[in-house]
């Protein structure tokens, strides 16, 4: 599995949904965010990671052309067919994953185009201790608590993510 003393990690981007709460005229993942498909933004995130081997991604079937222009260009495992829920997705593509012979699998969703170095380098520092981490920043948002309308308190943020 580790390879010259490096764990083998795999990247599995979850890009299954339909995205029918955002609108538009196609699933979330697949609009333009600068030109470019969210999902692509992701991907590149992922794929330029010097820690990640491989990079897989759960799409819809009846997606794949709109996957294939996100994906052009980019040294990815072959595209794994999601299930009717986010969870099975999940499952198809960790069961997909098997083969490969991998220490680690990091899950992320393709609609979530702002993912960091930073953020994936602290996930993965995370599992060396741990059997699972999430990835998470601070809230740096106020919070309110609102009550007919009205807001009556602030909610301190201090142990927020």
């Amino acid at each position: 599995m580790e390879q010259n003393g490096k764990l083998v990690t795999a990247a599995l981007i979850v890009a299954g949904g339909q995205g029918e709460r955002f609108g538009g005229p196609q699933p979330k993942q697949y609009q333009s965010l600068a030109g470019i498909p969210l999902l692509r933004h992701t991907l590149l995130a992922f794929h330029h990671h010097p820690r990640i081997k491989y990079v897989a991604t759960v799409i819809r079937e009846e997606h794949q052309a709109l996957y294939e222009m996100a994906a052009n260009g980019l040294k990815l495992l072959p595209p794994i067919i999601g299930g009717d829920t986010r969870q099975k997705s999940d499952q198809n593509g960790l069961r997909n994953l098997q083969n490969y012979q991998l220490d680690l699998v990091l899950i992320h969703d393709g609609a979530r185009p702002f993912i960091s170095r930073p953020v994936i380098d602290n996930v993965l520092e995370g599992l060396v201790d741990h059997t699972g981490a999430v990835a998470a920043i601070p809230l740096i948002d106020s919070l309110k608590r609102g009550v007919g309308g009205v807001i009556s308190s602030d909610i301190p943020r201090d142990d927020l993510w």
